[in-house]
């Protein structure tokens, strides 16, 4: 393990308030790729996928004074990178233009073809509210807690969306 896995995420935070750049550095290296990954996921371009990621990290650096170390910094860029999402999708169509979008992105299933077509079109089918923390419980592994502060919900409300979800997918599966 080298030495920038060790440093927490609040320590990070701290120095980048006080314009670290090093910190700074260590905080991109470290969230880069799985922020890629959320959002290839969703929007299905590499391309514009790397510029959401530079513009989260944009946005970090620009706003530094108001990160907060008592906070958790991944549901922070997770926050960012979703509203980029968000803004991006409403800007090229409708909600249902954007459900369907998102029913193509959702990571794949193990199972059969018909399986996978199912599961994926009873996620599709979830509102947005309940969509959004079952995709980042569920296929980014966000805790409750980070969820609620990505969201800006509280944790009992993520839980309940997470219930609503399971139980409407439970349902629509059989």
């Amino acid at each position: 393990m080298n030495n920038n896995e060790k440093i927490s995420d609040s320590i990070l935070a701290d120095a980048i308030r006080s314009s670290d750049s090093a910190a700074f550095k260590i905080l991109f290296f470290r969230y880069y790729d799985p922020l890629y990954y959320f959002l290839c996921q969703r929007i299905r371009s590499s391309d514009l996928a790397q510029d959401f990621v530079q513009e989260v990290f944009t946005r970090v650096w620009q706003t530094r004074d108001r990160l907060d170390s008592k906070q958790s910094v991944k549901a922070y860029l997770y926050r960012i990178a979703h509203n980029l999402v968000v803004d991006h999708l409403r800007k090229r169509s409708s909600h249902k233009q954007y459900q369907s979008e998102l029913y193509h992105r959702t990571a794949s299933v193990e199972g059969s073809w018909d399986t996978k077509l199912s599961v994926q079109d009873a996620i599709s089918q979830l509102p947005e509210k309940l969509l959004t923390v079952f995709i980042l419980s569920r296929y980014q592994g966000l805790t409750y807690l980070e969820i609620a502060e990505a969201c800006r919900i509280s944790v009992k409300t993520v839980e309940s969306r997470i219930s609503q979800a399971l139980r409407l997918l439970r349902k629509e599966l059989g």
